[in-house]
């Protein structure tokens, strides 16, 4: 009897150990998150202006802004044509597979660093060798469109950098189009009775100094969101100040997010909307900063992939410092570190990575990219 209790005993630990595991599967895989349709193709990817969460231009839910898809998530997403393409032996791509490519983009190996290693205690020295010469001219004036605070450094630090050292700081341009409210960070109570301004102001002060470590002057540092009342983000004000931009200075290279190779609805929709300009030979340049994850699934038939990469020391440390201004910390200046708190790995990685790559595609066609 007591044998037996001793197996009964022992088969109630493994399966609570079993539901337990499974539990942890099932967060991980965004099971429980409901803003996620398990069973819906990403069949809005190229038509991120045509979402439910967008009216007219002007996000009305920022819902689906509680945090970046991630590449998890996107075969959750897409499993019904992941098992299609297996029974038909076809290839399968979890993202930017619109139709088919003849060839992709090469993957870029991701560097993590160890673990107790941050922004604030790596340093990297740069090779001195690497160049940018290869990489396509900007035109005489660059604008940077990040859509939320950390953006701008994340995908574009090594591209800013070359663009100052290259057109000079008067030349370059960011201009940022989203408040950065709608992530869920804001749901913890340090945030709780704040008001859409006063959040959009903590994550403004991050950006701001990042914007300063990079060597933007502060006059050349635009809010494209603050035109409206409200401070909702609006996609027609991004067009209004990139034709404003173009008329006014004449050779102007823009760079934005990917309107497909991207996996956040809102950057989709920011790059998007310059892409409709540029096919509607309304804009001459425009160029594409992509997440190194997702140069993979670039169909490299229609895109050239420009890389930069930082040769001195202190582009590595403007760029690192433009990091640390993420992870700051300090109630009595307002400061509590939302950008880190939200991604830190990117950040990390990114001081991790000696040439602290930007990656940029550019098009070589206005039909399909």
């Amino acid at each position: 009897m007591k044998k037996i209790n001793h197996i009964n005993k022992k088969r109630v630990l493994v399966f609570s150990v079993l539901i337990f595991f499974c539990q942890i599967l099932l967060i991980k895989f965004d099971y429980f998150d409901g803003s996620i349709d398990k069973d819906k193709p990403y069949d809005e990817i190229e038509h991120a202006l045509s979402d439910e969460s967008i009216d007219n231009g002007i996000v009305v839910n920022e819902k689906k802004d509680a945090r970046d898809i991630n590449e998890t998530t996107f075969k959750a997403n897409t499993k019904k044509e992941r098992i299609d393409a297996k029974n038909k032996k076809e290839p399968y791509y979890t993202l930017g597979d619109i139709g088919k490519a003849p060839s992709r983009l090469k993957p870029v190996i991701i560097k993590r660093p160890p673990k107790g290693m941050t922004v604030d205690n790596i340093n990297m020295k740069p090779d001195p060798t690497a160049t940018n010469d290869n990489n396509m001219p900007y035109k005489d004036y660059v604008i940077f469109y990040p859509q939320h605070q950390d953006d701008e450094v994340l995908w574009a630090g090594s591209a800013i950098r070359y663009a100052i050292r290259s057109r000079g700081a008067d030349h370059v341009f960011v201009a940022l189009v989203s408040s950065g409210t709608g992530h869920k960070i804001f749901k913890k109570n340090e945030f709780k009775n704040m008001t859409q301004r006063q959040k959009a102001e903590y994550r403004n002060r991050e950006f701001m100094e990042s914007c300063h470590h990079l060597g933007i002057p502060k006059e050349n540092i635009f809010f494209i969101y603050k035109e409206r009342g409200d401070w909702r983000t609006d996609f027609k004000l991004e067009r209004k100040f990139a034709l404003e931009m173009e008329k006014k200075y004449k050779s102007v290279t823009h760079i934005t997010h990917s309107y497909k190779y991207d996996d956040h609805f809102m950057h989709r929709a920011n790059g998007q909307t310059l892409y409709e300009l540029w096919k509607e030979d309304k804009i001459g340049d425009l160029r594409f900063y992509l997440k190194p994850f997702l140069v993979k699934y670039v169909d490299a038939s229609k895109n050239i992939l420009n890389v930069y990469s930082v040769n001195n020391e202190e582009d590595y440390t403007r760029i690192k410092d433009a990091c640390k201004a993420y992870k700051y910390i300090n109630p009595d200046m307002l400061r509590a570190g939302i950008g880190y708190k939200t991604d830190f790995l990117s950040f990390d990685s990114l001081v991790y990575d000696s040439s602290q790559k930007s990656y940029i595609i550019i098009q070589n066609n206005k039909t399909e990219g």
